[in-house]
């Protein structure tokens, strides 16, 4: 199911603009094969005072990951709440010089184009910065062997002999100081 999630700056009142989505996760693009957004939600209150544009939110979702080690599936919850700072693209494309170097004022804040914010983008964005770089579906996962592709969380490695008949095996019996 598809939620516009676009708005209009010229459609936000004086006194703010309150806004939730349910299903979000059909409306933002898939993010690649070792994370899905499964369901998310999400509010936002615009503030704006001329063109500059003030939003707080949060945004929920259940995910699924793919472990690092062992290549299993699992699913994650993510929650969080941010703030942005909104200016039109125009004001930060004037007077830009191409080595340009962005000051701390224009590097917080975040730009909208043609006079429309794509909350989609903000959601899928704060949904990202949750994911741990490390996706591990358990602390202590013991991931797969490199030899038979056995997953050692669930079973024995099946090619024990054949590491000890290998030429490295010889530095597994060297002394460290």
């Amino acid at each position: 199911m598809f939620v516009d999630t676009h708005i209009k700056v010229s459609d936000i009142p004086e006194d703010g603009l309150f806004l939730n989505f349910e299903e979000l996760a059909g409306s933002m693009p898939e993010v690649d094969e070792y994370c899905s957004i499964v369901h998310a939600s999400g509010r936002l209150e615009l503030h704006r005072s001329d063109k500059e544009i003030r939003i707080s939110g949060w945004v929920s979702g259940n995910l699924n990951l793919t472990c690092d080690r062992c290549l299993k599936v699992f699913p994650a919850d993510v929650k969080t709440s941010f703030f942005y700072l909104l200016k039109p693209s125009s004001e930060f494309h004037q007077g830009l010089e191409l080595d340009h170097e962005l000051s701390q004022d224009e590097v917080e804040v975040y730009w909208y184009e043609n006079g429309e914010i794509r909350a989609e983008e903000l959601f899928r964005e704060q949904i990202l910065l949750q994911i741990p770089m490390r996706l591990l579906c358990q602390e202590g996962c013991k991931g797969l062997c490199p030899g038979c592709g056995a997953d050692l969380n669930q079973e024995e490695c099946h090619c024990k002999d054949v590491h000890e008949h290998s030429p490295f095996a010889v530095l597994a019996r060297l002394k460290t100081v």
